[in-house]
């Protein structure tokens, strides 16, 4: 499966060890599924992670192993340079056009309902991060007892 992930839901996996954002960032070092990352949306991870440094307890050296983890777990996606803004804000524009351009099997994002004139032009799957883990985890078979 591939899934594309905004920077949000990067941000809150990583500072809250008991959310669905971090059993989702376990479900990916898993290889449960594949991330697709374009260079822009491994640079807004960059600057997120950069800007929330203080608040994640971070060193630059932790960012750049952090930054090395999710480019091994992911395949590239290449930038088009025709693709059309679908979203009014830039930021989330990069998350539906790697999704779109990378054949995405779910976009997981922190908010869904900002996402929804792009899902409903590009018919894209948008999950917050706990449908996604949900998703993502395989079904448990039941022992009927003997």
């Amino acid at each position: 499966m591939k899934c594309v992930i905004e920077p949000d839901c990067i941000l809150s996996g990583l500072s809250h060890k008991k959310n669905a954002e971090h059993s989702l960032l376990h479900a990916l070092a898993d290889g449960r599924f594949r991330l697709l990352l374009s260079a822009p949306l491994l640079y807004a991870y960059e600057q997120a992670l950069y800007d929330a440094r203080h608040d994640l307890g971070l060193k630059f050296r932790e960012i750049e192993e952090t930054l090395s983890f999710f480019a091994a777990h992911a395949d590239y996606v290449p930038c088009h340079p025709l693709w059309h803004a679908q979203m009014n804000k830039p930021e989330k524009d990069l998350t539906i056009s790697c999704a779109y351009i990378g054949g995405a099997d779910m976009v997981i994002v922190a908010r869904p309902d900002l996402y929804k004139a792009a899902t409903d032009k590009l018919n894209i799957q948008v999950l917050n991060a706990k449908k996604a883990v949900k998703a993502l985890t395989p079904p448990v078979k039941k022992r009927k007892a003997a």
